[in-house]
């Protein structure tokens, strides 16, 4: 009787340990879940595309050469050797053969706040002094960020690139991102990289 007491007894402990280990799996399961719900910006450095940009490559409205974004009107350049990029070997320029803009769609949640971080920079072979680029999401105002090259002196070895900061408030489950150059003219134009998409937590 009291050895099968102890045997009882022993299922039901191994009952409980398996329990609880289901528990805690579950929880982790749950917890990445969550954690894993907002996916960001693909491609937020540029690094993947059809082929190889070499020094640089236009690309042109409609094009999806440049892997998770559209050029949604005029053209920009892909850009490889031409100049050092922010983050890994690749940018863009967002004049090709003139403005140019690029979005990317952003799976979002309705009432949440998004952070959009990127390097921005400019074209150190052209005439231009200020350069002004263009951010905007679905729902959203746009705002625009100026590099002014007089007082950042950058050049093609040292593009001094900046860090900025754009954030908005998903209006719907989809949101498009937008870049667009504010140069109005030539091929000379913001340079644009490491675009970082995060979901701000509550307060």
């Amino acid at each position: 009787e009291a050895n099968r007491y102890r045997g009882e007894n022993a299922l039901v402990k191994r009952r409980s340990t398996v329990s609880a280990s289901i528990a805690v799996i579950a929880s982790i399961v749950l917890a990445g879940s969550a954690l894993a719900a907002f996916a960001g910006a693909a491609n937020g450095s540029f690094e993947s595309g059809t082929g190889d940009p070499g020094a640089y490559v236009q690309v042109n409205a409609g094009s999806t050469v440049l892997t998770g974004w559209a050029v949604s009107a005029g053209s920009i350049d892909w850009i490889g050797t031409y100049w050092p990029a922010s983050a890994g070997t690749k940018s863009v320029d967002m004049n090709g053969a003139g403005p140019g803009t690029i979005s990317q769609v952003l799976a979002t949640t309705i009432g949440k706040t998004y952070v959009v971080t990127f390097a921005l920079s400019a074209n150190a072979a052209g005439p231009v002094a200020v350069y002004t680029l263009s951010v905007g999401a679905t729902g959203a105002t746009s705002q625009a960020y100026t590099f002014d090259r007089a007082v950042n002196a950058n050049t093609l070895a040292n593009m001094m690139w900046q860090a900025k900061q754009y954030s908005f408030v998903a209006t719907s489950a989809t949101t498009a991102l937008t870049f667009a150059s504010g140069v109005a003219t030539g091929a000379y134009g913001p340079a644009l990289d490491n675009v970082v998409v995060t979901e701000k937590s509550a307060a």
